[in-house]
């Protein structure tokens, strides 16, 4: 780091006088442009050496300030105590693995003799505390260019399923997640309890979203696709699209949120829920895509992935074991569809990523549906439309087909650890009915999403279509549709989502 650049993170940003009640003395609390830190008062006097902190946290690693206005083991009634809450990464003992670990460090203000006095003081640090990480987290964090001088406290809409994953979504978020956003001076603007498939689509297409800074789902991806289709229905879409959008894993699938933490070096399957609220109130935005999806019967738009053939019959047929979580769902449901091993005949027409990356008819196509304003995006080939003769055509009895956005399929299955968020193209995995059970097995039970299996074969495309001649499911974003061909493509960048993913 260049010296400039060091003098500048160590610019005080705050100071002020706290009791370390642990300690028993008076201490001097610092806040920097990166860090909090705690130091003897002494260390901090003029032509001293460099002060030893008697503690010293990372502002990316700071949940908030827990002011406790009743608190019977302060020293005096006049004194203000309050928690220090961080949430930062331990090193585990047996392993070179890190986990997130709350802590806290207790504070109190007395320089006041009155305790309405101290609670102001308190105040006014929690609130700079909650400034400086914002303006921290600019630095470390990706942001998307119309959200990157935004600093005001998050103002949020919060759509919670009860019915997604084991059912306990609304407590989760209660017991979990509301006393970290309430922590962090998030002010949840309004909170939806789904009562029905279509209701957050519903309430997103009227909601005032100049009231808020971003939405919050509580769920599986089943509310993602409803709440994307929902802001793409508005009148405003082209703005209402943009809305940051923060994900927490209650449902049984939750691959797109646990994409996001892959891609963040935080943990998915230990405090996901931590992890993901965590991302939100202390992270970036940044874009992801958002496709189009086509058939004779409706034109819809997803973000996360497309199913046919086996993985579709897991991920609809599996409904009825949900109360064992999504594990073990999928895993049973899985397992099951490999003794079977049933294979379906189709077609697979597709833009070759080259192609497309050079100068295609679609890149120029979607270029002139942003430029006016005025049209939704859609695909530029319709489904009935000839293939057109730049296209590749593959066919055969398929075993597997999925079109993905990002690394996960679930949280426990990660399908393709290269594939980002927001890369602007699908990765499509399938496999043909050459594909032996122990290679399927192979597949189900390998967890980096790195090992090549053979007999699966991967595309890159930004556009394709899928035939589907033999009968079996489909399904977008874990809704099924109706069962024929589909014409797909991509709309790169179009979404926001809130992500801890670091700036480069």
């Amino acid at each position: 780091m260049a010296e400039s650049e060091q003098e500048c993170l160590d610019t005080v940003v705050k100071s002020g006088s706290v009791l370390a009640p642990w300690l028993g003395v008076n201490c001097t609390l610092l806040l920097k442009q990166d860090s909090l830190a705690c130091v003897y008062p002494e260390a901090t006097a003029a032509g001293s050496p460099p002060p030893l902190p008697i503690f010293a946290v990372k502002l990316e690693d700071v949940v908030g300030l827990k002011i406790l206005q009743d608190s019977p083991f302060s020293s005096s009634p006049s004194v203000c105590r309050a928690e220090l809450c961080t949430y930062q990464k331990v090193k585990r003992f047996i392993s070179s693995s890190y986990y997130r670990k709350f802590s806290t460090e207790i504070l109190e203000f007395s320089d006041a003799k009155d305790f309405e006095t101290n609670y102001k003081t308190a105040k006014e640090w929690r609130e700079s505390i909650q400034l400086q990480c914002r303006k921290n987290s600019r630095n470390l964090f990706v942001f998307s260019p119309e959200q990157i001088d935004r600093l005001e406290p998050m103002q949020l809409l919060v759509i919670i399923n009860p019915f997604s994953g084991r059912k306990n979504g609304q407590k989760l978020f209660q017991n979990i997640a509301r006393p970290m956003f309430d922590l962090a001076g998030a002010v949840i603007v309004q909170e939806v309890i789904t009562e029905r498939q279509g209701h957050a689509k519903e309430f997103v297409e009227t909601f005032d979203l100049t009231s808020i800074t971003g939405i919050v789902l509580a769920s599986g991806d089943g509310i993602v696709y409803e709440v994307i289709n929902g802001l793409m229905a508005r009148p405003d879409w082209e703005t209402a699209i943009k809305t940051p959008i923060g994900l927490i894993p209650t449902g049984s699938g939750n691959a797109l949120v646990s994409s996001l933490l892959y891609e963040a070096d935080e943990e998915v399957h230990t405090c996901a829920i931590e992890n993901a609220v965590f991302q939100i109130i202390n992270g970036g935005i940044k874009q992801h895509d958002i496709a189009s999806v086509c058939n004779s019967s409706s034109h819809s738009y997803i973000g996360v992935v497309i199913h046919w053939g086996m993985t579709g019959i897991v991920d609809v047929e599996s409904e009825k074991l949900r109360f064992l979580g999504g594990k073990l769902r999928n895993l049973i449901g899985g397992l099951v569809c490999i003794v079977m091993k049933r294979s379906y005949y189709g077609q697979l027409s597709y833009l070759p990523i080259e192609e497309d990356e050079t100068k295609s008819p679609l890149t120029e196509a979607e270029g002139s549906i942003h430029s006016t304003n005025t049209l939704k995006p859609t695909t530029d080939v319709g489904v009935s439309d000839p293939i057109p003769e730049h296209w590749k055509t593959i066919e055969g009895n398929f075993v597997i087909f999925m079109a993905l956005t990002s690394s996960h399929v679930t949280e426990n299955d990660m399908m393709c650890a290269e594939t980002k968020t927001g890369s602007g193209k699908f990765k499509i995995l399938y496999t043909f009915d050459d594909v032996t059970r122990g290679q399927l097995l192979a597949k189900l039970s390998e967890s980096t999403g790195a090992v090549k299996i053979e007999n699966f074969h991967e595309i890159h495309t930004r556009a394709f279509r899928l035939n589907p001649i033999s009968p079996c499911i489909i399904t977008v974003d874990g809704e099924q549709i109706d069962y024929g061909p589909i014409q797909v493509q991509m709309h790169p960048g179009m979404m926001r989502l809130y992500s801890r993913v670091r700036c480069e």
